[in-house]
C-alpha cells in the first residue's frame, strides 16, 4: 500500500539540503539517500537555482513549491530504484508537475517540485489531497502493491470516524507538555456521546470537563458545531470530520427541539466575539441590484483587458519564440542554470 503526505515549503534551499542529507531531522543516519529521478538537476545547487528561476516566471505566486513523501510498508514487495523512480514520475504526471526531483530514503521517496511549468502555467492545487489519493490507488494496482483503505476524502462512509492527525507543532507540544488539547476534547466528546447521546446531557457532560458546545447554522444554511476550550474554538477542521455535526448525529447525537431538523443559528463562527447588535447578519434591501452592478463591473474589466491585449499584439507584431521554453528536457539530466 502507498501513502503520501503533501506540504508546501517556503524555500527550496532548506528542503533540498534536508532531502540529500545523510541524516534525518532527529540526527539518525539514513541507510539510503539517492536521487533516482530529476528534471531539475541532480546536484543540490543546480536544483535550487532551477526552482528559484522557475519561481520568477510567476512572482506573485507565493507558494509554488510542492513537497510530497510517498511511503510503502516493508510488508509489500521490495521495490528497486527504478520502481521508485517510476512511482514518483507517475505521481508528478498525475498532479501536473513537470519540474521535480525524486530522492529515495530507505522505504520511501521524497518529491520536491514546482507547480509552475516552463510555459508559465501553474498546476492546479484544488482538491490535491483527494487527487493524490486517487493517483496512489492507480499506482498500487500498476505496481502490484497491497491496496490501501481509502480515507474519508475518497470514501464518504469513513467521514464519521475521521480525526485529524497531529501536526508537527502538536507533536512537539505533546513531547514537551505530555498532553494535547485536541486529544482531550476528542476523548471528552467520545465519552459524553457514548453515555448521553442527547444534546442537553452531552452539553452538561462536556461542561464538567470545561468544554462548551455551540450548535448553529451558517448564513447559507449549513449546520455546524464548535467546541470551546481554554478560550479557543475547535471544529471539524481542527478535530477531524468525525467531529462535525453530521458525523456526531450519525453516531447517535440527538438534537433537542427544532434543531433536529434545521439546527437554528445560535452564534455564527464569524461573530463569536462581536457585540450583540452585529450578531445577526442583515441582508441589504438592494442586494440583487448590487449583485447586478458587480457583474457589470466584472464584464467591463474583462472587455478592457481584451482591448489591451489586442492593442499590445498589434503594436508588437506577431509573438516570437517563448524565451522561457527550453524544449523537452531529457529525464535525469541537469538543465543549464546560470
Amino acid at each position: 500500500m502507498a501513502i503520501a503526505k503533501i506540504s508546501r515549503p517556503h524555500r527550496a534551499g532548506s528542503t533540498v539540503r534536508y532531502l540529500v542529507s545523510p541524516r534525518d531531522h532527529a540526527g539518525r543516519p539514513r541507510e539510503t539517500v539517492s536521487v533516482v529521478a530529476s528534471t531539475i538537476g541532480r546536484a543540490p545547487d543546480t536544483a535550487v537555482k532551477f526552482l528559484n528561476q522557475v519561481g520568477k516566471l510567476r512572482p506573485r505566486l507565493e507558494r509554488h513549491l510542492y513537497h510530497a513523501a510517498i511511503s510503502v510498508p516493508q510488508t509489500d514487495r521490495e521495490l528497486s530504484q527504478n520502481d521508485w523512480a517510476a512511482i514518483g514520475r507517475s505521481w508528478c504526471a498525475g498532479m501536473g508537475i513537470e519540474n521535480y526531483m525524486i530522492v529515495l530514503h530507505d522505504a520511501h521517496i521524497h518529491i520536491l517540485g514546482s507547480r509552475i511549468r516552463l510555459d508559465g502555467t501553474v498546476a492546479p492545487d484544488k482538491n490535491d489531497y483527494r487527487r493524490s489519493e486517487l493517483l496512489l490507488r492507480k499506482i498500487e494496482a500498476e505496481f502490484n502493491l497491497a491496496r490501501t483503505t481509502s480515507s474519508h476524502l475518497v470514501d464518504k462512509a469513513r467521514r464519521s470516524s475521521h480525526w485529524r492527525a497531529r501536526s508537527m507543532k502538536e507533536l512537539h507540544a505533546v513531547e514537551k507538555d505530555g498532553h494535547s488539547n485536541k486529544d482531550f476534547i476528542r476523548a471528552a466528546i467520545d465519552e459524553a456521546l457514548a453515555k448521553e447521546p442527547d444534546e442537553t446531557s452531552m452539553r452538561a457532560s462536556l461542561a464538567e470537563a470545561g468544554i462548551d458546545m455551540t450548535i448553529g447554522q451558517t448564513a447559507d444554511g449549513a449546520p455546524y458545531v464548535l467546541f470551546g476550550f481554554h478560550g479557543r474554538q475547535y471544529g471539524p477542521r481542527s478535530l477531524g470530520q468525525g467531529y462535525s455535526l453530521t458525523s456526531l448525529m450519525e453516531k447517535g447525537l440527538q438534537l433537542s427541539g427544532p434543531q433536529t431538523a434545521t439546527a437554528p443559528i445560535l452564534v455564527p463562527p464569524w461573530a463569536l466575539d462581536a457585540p450583540p447588535e452585529t450578531k445577526q447578519p442583515q441582508r441589504s434591501h438592494n442586494h440583487d441590484e448590487a449583485v447586478r452592478r458587480l457583474r457589470g463591473v466584472g464584464q467591463t474589466a474583462l472587455e478592457a483587458i481584451e482591448r489591451y491585449r489586442i492593442a499590445k499584439r498589434a503594436k508588437n507584431g506577431p509573438p516570437g519564440p517563448d524565451r522561457y521554453d527550453a524544449g523537452p528536457l531529457p529525464d535525469d539530466e541537469p538543465p543549464d542554470v546560470t
